[in-house]
């Protein structure tokens, strides 16, 4: 059972997270998506000073953003999860805080979309009485199954790829991500888009439908949905020009997406926006004069675990962009002419670079050109 001290710490998490901005923060540290690697975001966090060798917080007055995707692709889901907890709390007691934001995998979790799944997801949640659980559970599909055609008939070979379908702890992690359960009923005291000082973070991005909506709306939305408000259309969580899975900032090129990039920054009264989602690179890429940053690096094993954070600060009234990343801080240019000779030093920093990088370089120094009617 759960401790009266944890449940007060619960509530006041999700009083602090029912807010959607934060002014007056010094400092800040982004993170992009986790996937399953414990061992990783523990080295970025480390790096970024903002855990100790006994992964306690030691950030002081930090702001901590993780912009979404802890789960699928990895096995270490639960540790990950166990210690953002953890971190929440010391966080909070030493006048910092951490924001543990929602993407598209928590999101397909909760509405359960597995595909992403790792084994050893399921193997982590697995208890005692998995085989039990397993079993109960296949008792109730095989009588769906005969209710819906009566001669169906489930034989042993139904009943091999039915746990081959479904292994060990795979009920678990229903229960465990469900709204009330361990894992969901956590993800659903975070939201999906906030506002510190004058920087939006989120996962994805939000597209030229949504532009001006505001956060509160668009958070209570997405979490109301979670919770198991969706309707028979597809949801803001689920579309794909909400926040948790919009593309365009990361890979339209400029000409398509400049006008909407600075309607975002108007609408939203910011001067940049931070987002994941979108791996391939192997640093941080900023795009369309560093107005939109891109922080998943692809620190999981999955992606080549390359590993990276950004670091926001405050200084005498400037803002400073560093990426912390190969144990230095390297200032982020601040125009897309600079930032092809920043991909270019990661390039010969990093010991594999990724196809991507190169990718974005490319597109940098040779722009496409708008379609001829578009130029008309």
């Amino acid at each position: 059972m759960r401790s009266f001290s944890f449940l007060f710490f619960c509530l006041l998490v999700q009083f602090a997270h029912g807010e959607s901005e934060w002014s007056g923060v010094e400092r800040i540290v982004a993170v992009g998506d986790v996937h399953g690697d414990f061992d990783s975001f523990v080295a970025v966090l480390r790096e970024a000073e903002l855990i100790n060798r006994r992964r306690n917080w030691v950030g002081g007055t930090t702001h901590l953003v993780q912009v979404g995707d802890l789960p699928d692709r990895g096995p270490d889901t639960d540790r990950i999860i166990e210690l953002m907890q953890k971190l929440e709390r010391q966080a909070m007691e030493d006048g910092g805080m951490v924001h543990a934001l929602i993407g598209n995998h928590e999101a397909m979790n909760m509405l359960g979309d597995l595909r992403y799944v790792h084994p050893g997801e399921y193997a982590a949640l697995r208890g005692r009485n998995a085989r039990q659980l397993r079993d109960n559970y296949y008792g109730l599909h095989v009588e769906q199954m005969q209710a819906n055609d009566p001669e169906f008939v489930a034989d042993s070979a139904y009943r091999d790829s039915f746990d081959e379908r479904y292994p060990l702890g795979y009920v678990e992690h229903r229960i465990a991500w469900g709204p009330e359960g361990e894992i969901g009923s956590w993800i659903l005291q975070h939201n999906a888009v906030i506002k510190i000082n004058r920087t939006l973070f989120l996962h994805g991005g939000i597209g030229p439908e949504l532009v001006g909506t505001d956060l509160e709306t668009i958070n209570d939305t997405i979490r109301s949905e979670l919770a198991g408000n969706l309707g028979e259309e597809q949801g803001l969580s689920e579309v794909d020009y909400g926040p948790l899975w919009y593309r365009g900032l990361a890979q339209n090129p400029v000409y398509a997406e400049m006008a909407h990039v600075d309607a975002l920054l108007a609408a939203y009264d910011v001067d940049r926006i931070v987002i994941g989602h979108t791996p391939g690179a192997g640093t941080i890429v900023p795009r369309f004069d560093s107005k939109v940053l891109l922080i998943d690096t692809g620190m999981s094993a999955y992606y080549g675990g390359y590993m990276a954070s950004l670091e926001i600060t405050e200084v005498g009234g400037e803002t400073r962009l560093n990426a912390r990343q190969l144990e230095q801080r390297i200032r982020l240019p601040v125009s897309d002419i600079d930032t092809v000779e920043y991909l270019r030093q990661m390039q010969s920093r990093l010991q594999q670079p990724p196809a991507g990088l190169q990718r974005r370089i490319d597109a940098l120094q040779n722009p496409p050109s708008p379609p001829a009617e578009a130029s008309n």
